[in-house]
């Protein structure tokens, strides 16, 4: 049994799950429907992101003070940031945290 339903209670799709564990929306649909069990790394991705226990996802306990649902959930536009840093190469990624960090410390010029 895997508990994850909860993600309709804070408004996402089975894509948008997918893409920032990095799993594919077909087996998230399929651990839903029970019909195969995700690997003990994407459990922990999954209780992670909802911000609940392993324990919780896998049905070990019914506590919900194991629930902490009011952790900030990723908007679109950070979903898609995340995508495209996660098809940059290395040099790519490189350049982009530190523009991103010349931003925010003002250092950046302006065209």
């Amino acid at each position: 049994m895997i508990r994850l339903r909860i993600k309709r209670d804070v408004n996402l799709s089975q894509k948008e799950v997918a893409t920032v564990i990095g799993g594919s929306q077909s087996n998230l649909a399929k651990w839903e429907k029970e019909k195969l069990h995700p690997p003990a790394d994407m459990v922990i991705k999954l209780a992670d992101f909802f911000g609940v226990s392993t324990d919780y996802l896998l049905g070990r306990t019914d506590e919900l003070d194991d629930l902490i649902l009011n952790k900030p959930i990723l908007t679109k536009e950070e979903n898609s940031l995340i995508t495209l840093y996660r098809n940059m190469n290395n040099e790519q990624k490189a350049r982009l945290v530190a523009y991103g960090e010349g931003i925010v410390s003002g250092n950046v010029r302006k065209s």
